[in-house]
């Protein structure tokens, strides 16, 4: 840790300049550092087990203490005390993710005891327990993070609700979307990426100064009143705000704020052409794609990604598109926001032009760059991902998006003392 860091650590109690410092068990590629730094927290140590993940934030944070460690092996007490811990936990053991209805399978051993041969199971996050051993050791005044929806109907997640209720904290949870979040001084992403989002507050300071306001706005047109700041509406339980975006089968939508009015509203939203680097060219689609390591053999694109660009080129009629590679998708515009980046980088969004022909063989296909990803997760171009092709991937579909966290930590910020 440098000086000046070690200084603002030991300091804080005794009120030096920047109170607000922060310890991160940051994941991916460091949105949730860059989004509070920006915010104008003090980050005073951060942690990850990927060691491109750990390389990524000492580029990026100069001065930052960066330990390369599996959290589940630290002791906490040689961890920094800071006044806000962020910190989001692993959501594919604790929770459904991805449509997934149950956690993985456990690993099955033979008549021997010896491990089966299966898939492999990379690390990607801490667990759920992490953050309660750092606050139970360092008390900080609050933690914070974010996870997919579907977290908060884990099996665990109320009973880990009750053990920050007995370590003192109050939880303030909300359900917001990178797409059409509104945050000052950020502009909405063009990714729609719904998540759980949380503030767990100290009592002491939440007596003192109330809890944070974590109820999401977006910008929205309204048929009756012209522009409006809509607000959020549940169609169930609003004391529980978990779910996702959505009028028909999704838990919650935004409504016009004039009590008069009230209509349902739709945000408004960036397209991801604004993301796209017009200067970086695809391949013919009828030429196939290179299979393997060694890319000297091409093999033909699979009928059902055939299907989705035929759509694509019906639907648009010579502008170009995006053709996404998943259930129950096919192809979207260039004005609307694509859908979730994974969490292993997103291998499912390619860029198509059409041809003059508007043949389904002679248009151009690409996937989408590491840095047009990165921009959909609100990461400027002056950031730098460190680590090969695979490594930068994961980072950019496991970070927290930027402007999701800038705004926490801005309502964090608000109630923490002066």
């Amino acid at each position: 840790m440098s000086p000046e860091r070690f200084v603002a650590a030991m300091a804080f109690p005794f009120g030096e300049t920047n109170p607000n410092t922060t310890v991160h068990f940051f994941t991916g590629g460091c949105g949730d550092l860059l989004a509070f730094t920006l915010a104008g927290f003090l980050s005073l140590y951060g942690a990850n087990h990927h060691p491109a993940s750990a390389a990524t934030a000492r580029e990026n944070f100069a001065g930052l203490f960066v330990k390369e460690a599996d959290l589940q092996s630290v002791d906490m007490r040689t961890v920094p005390r800071a006044r806000v811990l962020v910190a989001s936990p692993i959501c594919t053991e604790a929770s459904p993710n991805s449509g997934k209805t149950a956690p993985r399978t456990a690993v099955e051993v033979d008549a021997k005891g010896r491990p089966k041969p299966g898939p492999d199971w990379p690390q990607t996050r801490i667990t759920m327990w992490e953050p309660v051993r750092y606050a139970e050791v360092h008390r900080p005044m609050a933690y914070v993070g974010e996870n997919v929806p579907a977290f908060g109907n884990s099996p665990l997640f109320k009973a880990w609700l009750h053990v920050w209720d007995a370590l003192g904290y109050t939880p303030t949870l909300a359900s917001v979307n990178a797409a059409h979040l509104k945050v000052e001084g950020m502009r909405p992403l063009p990714q729609s990426r719904d998540r759980l989002v949380w503030c767990f507050l100290r009592n002491d300071i939440a007596a003192e100064n109330g809890l944070p306001d974590l109820r999401p706005t977006c910008d929205a047109m309204c048929p009756t009143c012209g522009p409006v700041v809509a607000v959020q509406r549940w169609k169930k339980n609003p004391e529980f705000p978990v779910g996702e975006y959505g009028r028909k089968h999704r838990q919650y939508y935004y409504v016009c704020p004039n009590r008069r009015c009230g209509a349902p509203v739709d945000p408004i939203t960036r397209g991801i052409g604004n993301v796209i680097d017009p200067t970086i060219r695809g391949d013919r689609f009828g030429d196939g794609y290179f299979r393997g390591r060694q890319r000297t053999t091409r093999t033909r694109y699979e009928e059902a990604t055939r299907n989705r660009v035929a759509i694509g080129l019906e639907r648009y009629r010579g502008k170009p598109f995006i053709v996404t590679l998943r259930n129950h998708c096919d192809a979207s515009s260039l004005d609307e926001p694509i859908g979730t980046l994974s969490a292993q980088g997103g291998g499912h969004h390619y860029l198509v032009r059409p041809g003059a022909d508007l043949s389904v063989d002679e248009c151009e296909y690409r996937p989408l760059t590491i840095r047009e990803k990165a921009r959909c997760q609100g990461f400027p171009d002056h950031h730098e991902f460190a680590g090969d092709e695979a490594d930068q991937r994961l980072q950019v579909g496991n970070a927290v998006p930027v402007n999701v966290a800038f705004w926490l930590a801005q309502r964090v910020m608000a109630v923490l003392p002066d």
